[in-house]
């Protein structure tokens, strides 16, 4: 008989310490007095721990019976990101990751993991100092962790595609009756296809209606925590939901009719993950040609552009 503890915590959160254990607990050290012989710490420290990650959604404690008595065993928990950090630290068994995922390294590493962002956004995202980003991002650029390209930063995805999935794995997980699109510690947006799940504010393409552009939706994005959205976040937060010409269409439409600035919606789309996607986005109003392909988007037909906005009163697009 077996019985699980799982006890989520919605934050990142890893220390070098936890690290450490970790990596024992993966090589066999699945009981509080063996891993504090491996850590070379005392019982109730590696305790301590060891609910840690568990709180943190990395192990899980595993109470095992026997005949006449009872004990905990570690294992490494079922979550995506618990299993891919396993992963990475397996295939590069000389790197001492404690170093690069510890405290407000693996924070920064995070606002980087989805798109191109400055550095200005990136700070402003994981509410870490610059004078502490300083002390490690010249060495992150030297080992290949992150790249900058016109005063922009990405974590490289190509030779550290294990660590970046990780890192995506661990910050959009949380428990929600939806599927979530992104999430960064308190915030998040999520998908959900009944009312009664609906949590926080509505956003998206549910609610274009609010500002001149009505869109019949079965699903909606919710954002949490509950807070007033712009018309710049709730375009942006549309970004998720158009996978086809018609929503593409609609987005260009509700961007034109509230006359939205680039450079308003340039920081938000920076740290929803988006650069990518609004550039080529913005690429359109720039050709000339009546039907383009873009990145990360549809088709985009100019024609049935122009029918969608005359019918929501734009007429000079």
């Amino acid at each position: 008989m077996f019985k699980y503890y799982l006890d989520f915590n919605a934050s990142m959160y890893l220390t070098k310490t936890m690290l450490t254990a970790y990596k024992e607990i993966i090589h066999g050290a699945n009981t509080i007095d063996t891993l504090a012989v491996k850590l070379h710490k005392s019982t109730n420290r590696s305790s301590e721990i060891i609910s840690e990650l568990v709180k943190n959604g990395f192990i899980v404690r595993k109470q095992e019976y026997h005949q006449q008595a009872s004990r905990f065993v570690i294992e490494i928990s079922g979550t995506n990101y618990s299993l891919r950090l396993k992963e990475l630290i397996i295939k590069y068994q000389s790197i001492k990751f404690e170093n690069i995922l510890a405290g407000s390294k693996l924070l920064f590493l995070a606002a980087l993991s989805e798109d191109w962002i400055s550095l200005r956004e990136a700070l402003r995202l994981s509410r870490i100092s610059k004078h502490t980003v300083n002390r490690y991002i010249h060495s992150f650029l030297h080992r290949g962790l992150i790249q900058k390209q016109h005063g922009l930063y990405a974590l490289n995805q190509k030779m550290w595609s294990v660590l970046r999935q990780f890192i995506l794995d661990y910050k959009n997980y949380d428990i929600v009756n939806g599927h979530i699109h992104w999430r960064y510690q308190g915030e998040m947006i999520f998908e959900v296809d009944r009312e009664g799940k609906v949590q926080g504010e509505i956003s998206g393409l549910a609610r274009y209606q609010d500002y001149g552009v009505l869109v019949r939706v079965i699903s909606a994005l919710c954002y949490t925590p509950q807070k007033r959205l712009s018309k710049e976040e709730i375009f942006v937060h549309s970004l998720f939901e158009i996978d086809d010409p018609r929503t593409l269409h609609l987005a260009a439409t509700f961007y034109v009719k509230n006359r939205l600035k680039y450079y308003k919606v340039l920081p938000v789309a920076m740290k929803y993950g988006k650069y990518t996607m609004f550039q080529s986005f913005m690429k359109k109003f720039a050709s000339g040609l009546d039907l383009l392909k873009l990145d990360l988007l549809p088709p985009f037909d100019r024609k049935d552009f122009k029918r969608i906005a005359h019918m929501y009163g734009v007429k000079n697009v």
